[in-house]
C-alpha cells in the first residue's frame, strides 16, 4: 500500500486543487467504505468547505469548515480522483479503466463540488475506508489507534528515537521499522532501504546495535523518507501520484525488489528472507 512518501505526495497535489472548495453533495455507493453512520457522514460533509488536506501516517486528512474532518486510508487498491471538465488528477493505486466513464464500478464514494468538480474514492478490493469525526478528536483518534510518531516531524529527534529503541531491545530492526505503533508511515519498501543505508542486517535485534549504528539508522530513516518525498514516492506497479504519474524514487532503490541482482555498493548477490511475514531483500556482505 502507499507509504508515507506516496500519501504525502497525494496530499500535496490534491491540496492545490481542493482547498477552499465547497462540497455540495456526497454519494456513498458502498456503505462499508464509510466507518460509522453513512447518513451522518453525508449530512456533516455536505455544504462544508475543504479547509486543508493533511496527512498522518498513511492516512490523508480532509479538514472542513464546519469543525469536522474525515480521514481516508487507501489501503492496497484505493485511489482518489479529482475531475473537473478535462482536468483529471489521480492518486493512489492505478486501476485499469479506473478513470474511464466516472463514476464506474470501482467508485465507492463521490464528492460533488460547487465549482463543478468531483472527487471520487475508487477501490478495487474494498479494503480502503473513510471516517468522519470532529476535527478536535483527530489527535485522540490516532492515539486510540496507537500510531507512532511522525518520522519527518521536527519533534522526532535522535533522543526521541533512542528512547523508543530502548523499549524494543529484543525486536528485530526491519519488523520494528514497519510497526505503525513504533513509527508511523514506514512500510516494507522504505524499511528495506533504510537498513541498507545503515549497513545493517534487517534481522538484527535492537539490543545488538552499537551507538554509531543507531545514529546511522536514524540518519537513514530521515534521509530515505525525505528523498522519497522529494521524488514523489516509489512506483512498484501499485502507486501513481495525484497527476497519474509514477513516483521517481524507484530509480533510487538499492535493494528492494532486486533479489538475485548485484549489490550496488559491494557487488555481492542480493538475497531475500522473510521477516515478520514480509519479504526482505538485503546484501549479506555489506549489511552486517
Amino acid at each position: 500500500m502507499p507509504e508515507l512518501p506516496e500519501v504525502e505526495t497525494i496530499r500535496r497535489e490534491l491540496a492545490r486543487v481542493l482547498i477552499g472548495k465547497k462540497i455540495t453533495q456526497v454519494i456513498v455507493n458502498l456503505s462499508k467504505a464509510v466507518r460509522g453512520s453513512v447518513a451522518v457522514f453525508r449530512k456533516k460533509i455536505s455544504g462544508a468547505k475543504i479547509k486543508s488536506v493533511g496527512r498522518r501516517a498513511k492516512l490523508a486528512i480532509f479538514s472542513l469548515s464546519n469543525g469536522y474532518s474525515f480521514v481516508v486510508h487507501l489501503k492496497m487498491t484505493g485511489q482518489l480522483i479529482y475531475q473537473r471538465q478535462k482536468v483529471l488528477k489521480v492518486g493512489g493505486h492505478p486501476i485499469k479503466d479506473g478513470t474511464r466513464d466516472l463514476p464506474n464500478k470501482f467508485t465507492r464514494v463521490i464528492f460533488h463540488l460547487a465549482d463543478g468538480g468531483t472527487l471520487f474514492f475508487n477501490d478495487v478490493r474494498k479494503f480502503g475506508f473513510l471516517q468522519l469525526m470532529p476535527t478536535a478528536e483527530l489527535e485522540n483518534f490516532f492515539k486510540r489507534n496507537k500510531y507512532g510518531p511522525e518520522p519527518l516531524s521536527d519533534n522526532f529527534t535522535f533522543s526521541v528515537f533512542l528512547s523508543l529503541l530502548k523499549k524494543k531491545r529484543a525486536t528485530k530492526i526491519k519488523p520494528l521499522l514497519i510497526d505503525q505503533t513504533f513509527i508511523a508511515g514506514v512500510g516494507n519498501i522504505y524499511a528495506t532501504e533504510i537498513c541498507f543505508y545503515a549497513r545493517l542486517n534487517p534481522s538484527r535485534t535492537v539490543g545488538s546495535l552499537k551507538p554509531r549504528e543507531v545514529k546511522k539508522l536514524y540518519r537513514g530513516l530521515k534521509s530515505i523518507l525525505k528523498n522519497a518525498v522529494n521524488k514523489k514516492g516509489t512506483s512498484m506497479n501499485n502507486y501513481v501520484d495525484a497527476y497519474g504519474q509514477s513516483g521517481n524514487y524507484v530509480s533510487s532503490l538499492k535493494v528492494y525488489g532486486r533479489k538475485g541482482e548485484s549489490c550496488p555498493r559491494c557487488g555481492a548477490t542480493i538475497k531475500n528472507i522473510i521477516l515478520g511475514g514480509r519479504g526482505t531483500t538485503y546484501c549479506p556482505r555489506c549489511q552486517k
